[in-house]
C-alpha cells in the first residue's frame, strides 16, 4: 500500500455502469494516461469504485503520510449538466449532507480525516434504476476543468 507513503492522494469514486457516474474512475484514468504521477512524484491515484467508504475507513485505520485528499465524484447539486463544484471535507464534514450514491457515509469518514480533504463534484445525470454506458459530453469536457482544479490545488499545497 505505497499510496499510504504519499503526501496527496486522488480517488476517484463511481460506477461506469450508470453512465455520468462513472466520472471519478475515468478522471483517474486519463491522469494515469497522462502520467501525471511522473509530474509529481508525492502523489498517488485511486480508482475506488463504488466503495470509497471501506477505502476511507482503511485509510483512516492505518498509518499514513497523505497531506491532501482529493475525491473525484459525480453527484447532484442542481447544477447544470458538466457544472463542477469544490467543497471544503472540514466543512461538509456534518449529518446535512447529502448521503453519495455510492452508499459511502462521506461526513464520517472525513470527519475523521486528519489532512486537508477536498470533494470535487461533477453534476450528472445519474440513473440508478437504469444502465448507461456512455457519458454526457457535458460532463465528459468537465474532465479538463476538474484537471485544472486538482493541478490548482496542488500547486498551492505545496
Amino acid at each position: 500500500m505505497e499510496y499510504l507513503e504519499k503526501e496527496t492522494l486522488i480517488l476517484g469514486c463511481g460506477n461506469p455502469l450508470f453512465g455520468d457516474d462513472g466520472f471519478g474512475p475515468e478522471f483517474i484514468k486519463k491522469l494515469k494516461d497522462e502520467k501525471i504521477e511522473n509530474v509529481y512524484n508525492n502523489l498517488a491515484l485511486i480508482d475506488c469504485g463504488s466503495g470509497i467508504s471501506p477505502f476511507l475507513n482503511l485509510i483512516n485505520s492505518s498509518s499514513h503520510k497523505i497531506k491532501n485528499l482529493y475525491i473525484v465524484d459525480c453527484g447532484d447539486f442542481n447544477g447544470k449538466i458538466g457544472d463542477v463544484l469544490i467543497l471544503d471535507g472540514k466543512k461538509i464534514a456534518s449529518e446535512e449532507f447529502i448521503k453519495s450514491s455510492h452508499s459511502m457515509n462521506v461526513p464520517h469518514e472525513i470527519n475523521k480525516f486528519s489532512s486537508n480533504v477536498k470533494l470535487i463534484l461533477i453534476q450528472g445525470e445519474v440513473n440508478p434504476n437504469c444502465m448507461k454506458l456512455e457519458m454526457n459530453e457535458e460532463v465528459r469536457h468537465a474532465m479538463d476543468k476538474v484537471k485544472i482544479i486538482i493541478t490548482a490545488l496542488m500547486e498551492g499545497s505545496q
